[in-house]
């Protein structure tokens, strides 16, 4: 066989790579093309090793970063908890993205009286509650309770004021929680959960005002 086949085929084949709009497509052709063009340079009266040496390192690379877009678009299955997270905060988000944003914090179970968040201390940490109930208090005054799909202490995140309340669990309380320096480079790094995120915070204060409104005229 003319070795000047070799060459034609992987060219053909980079120019399909090229007309692709899909990136694994691309990188998988691109492979092809390398891998086809090796031959050619083989097969020459003196070996090519310059070319021959780089198409298999142009394969190498395509196919690493082709097998890593592989992996990226397997289907993606969320436990009960996480599935959990994304109805009460982050439906718009895609699964993986959703494994992304849990990824940066922690999952946690308050027990019954643990301080979420303490009267005179700045917020560290963000939670969101899962499952459970916590009281705020203003000393021996309860002023309000928050459930499921609530963020502890989201006001204090807008303002950066130290509390004036504690947040208190009244029962074994499921969170998951994000330290605030770690969420903040996360969000400004990613704004398609920057932008639910703080849709969701803009509900969660809005219910929050309605209920005090609400306790304050039936006052």
């Amino acid at each position: 066989m003319n070795p000047d086949y070799f060459v034609h085929a992987a060219n053909i084949l980079l120019l399909v790579a090229y007309s692709v709009r899909d990136i694994l497509w691309l990188r998988l052709f691109a492979v092809a093309a390398s891998l086809i063009a090796m031959p050619y340079y083989v097969h020459q009266p003196k070996l090519l090793w310059a070319p021959l040496i780089w198409s298999a390192i142009f394969a190498a690379i395509n196919l690493f970063q082709g097998g890593r877009l592989f992996l990226e678009r397997r289907p993606v299955k969320l436990t009960p908890e996480e599935e959990e997270v994304r109805r009460l905060v982050f439906r718009d988000l895609s699964p993986r993205k959703i494994l992304q944003v849990l990824s940066i914090g922690s999952w946690a179970t308050a027990p019954t009286g643990e301080r979420l968040i303490q009267s005179g201390k700045s917020l560290s940490a963000l939670p969101l509650i899962v499952r459970g109930r916590v009281q705020v208090r203003k000393g021996e005054q309860v002023i309000g309770e928050l459930g499921a799909g609530s963020y502890v202490g989201s006001a204090l995140l807008l303002s950066g004021a130290p509390a004036e309340v504690d947040a208190v669990a009244v029962e074994p309380v499921r969170v998951m929680r994000w330290e605030i320096a770690t969420l903040t480079r996360y969000l400004a790094a990613n704004p398609e959960a920057r932008i639910a995120m703080q849709s969701h915070l803009a509900r969660d204060l809005a219910g929050k005002l309605e209920r005090v409104t609400r306790d304050s005229v039936r006052a």
